[in-house]
């Protein structure tokens, strides 16, 4: 559905909007607005890794710098990029301690190689997510994409995601998924949905405390405000309180949920790999 609008425009910029008007492709002023409206908008798009540090997780079997990892020859960060690059996230900032930033720098440079921009943040002090992204405060303005490095989303629509919260007007979106795998449950966050509004959301549950079978999948679109908000975690404080408002709203995925923890999680993603090759 498109609507009417009126505008105000100087003769220079009317003769520049002008003179891509080609009779084929774009046929009218209209078109040619539309069209250079849309490519602004794509190249503005913002995306934002959280590499940190998995040191302080409890179990042996984790396993630390995961976006290493490599499935297929090709490693979690490297998939990632490629993946944000090719949906239009052109400007993608790292978030992580330096040593990891100078590891993730060995493996995808300035990201010129997958046609993207990469800024590193340096994370001195790991308090949680929230803190981490505030760190783009000032730095950031517009509404941004939040991956964790630990995932692979090679078949998400990262696109439909994107235009769903914009069509929506939520401060958060958080992309969820179900089912979901028993052993675990307790890597995700536990999110509780009335239509496309989250209602309650527990990060980490034990199985007793699960009130749905969607989780929420490392993967949100959020707004700027949001890098004002008190709070040290978004999962923990951030979301919680915002749900509260009614301004978080999920998406929900029938697409694999791969999640990499654990030695036990990388085999079964390679497993996963090897199935689709076969199709």
């Amino acid at each position: 559905m498109k609507q009417k609008i009126s505008i105000t425009l100087n003769n220079k910029i009317l003769r520049d909007v002008d003179s891509i008007v080609d009779n084929i492709f774009i046929r009218n002023r209209s078109q040619a607005i539309e069209h250079l409206i849309k490519k602004a908008l794509k190249e503005s798009k913002i995306a934002v890794i959280l590499a940190g540090d998995s040191s302080k997780l409890s179990t042996s079997d984790r396993i630390r710098n995961r976006y290493s990892i490599k499935i297929n020859n090709m490693s979690l960060i490297e998939r990632a990029i490629r993946k944000l690059g090719n949906s239009g996230f052109k400007s993608i900032c790292i978030i992580a301690t330096h040593d990891i930033l100078t590891n993730i720098f060995r493996i995808v440079g300035d990201g010129s190689d997958f046609n993207v921009k990469i800024d590193y943040i340096n994370e001195e002090s790991q308090n949680g997510t929230a803190s981490a992204i505030k760190l783009l405060k000032g730095k950031i303005k517009s509404t941004f994409l939040l991956v964790h490095s630990d995932i692979i989303f090679d078949h998400i629509n990262l696109n439909e995601l994107w235009q769903k919260h914009l069509q929506d007007k939520a401060v958060i979106t958080i992309l969820i998924g179900s089912p979901y795998d028993p052993k675990e449950n307790s890597m995700h966050g536990n999110v509780s949905l009335e239509g496309n509004r989250v209602v309650r959301y527990i990060e980490k549950p034990d199985r007793k405390s699960l009130e749905s079978s969607t989780f929420a999948r490392g993967i949100y679109v959020i707004e700027p405000e949001v890098l004002s908000s008190t709070g040290n975690s978004l999962e923990f404080e951030v979301i919680p309180e915002l749900i509260k408002k009614r301004l978080v709203n999920g998406y929900l995925s029938s697409t694999d949920h791969l999640h990499i923890h654990t030695k036990r999680d990388v085999k079964e993603v390679k497993k996963k790999f090897k199935e689709l090759s076969k199709k």
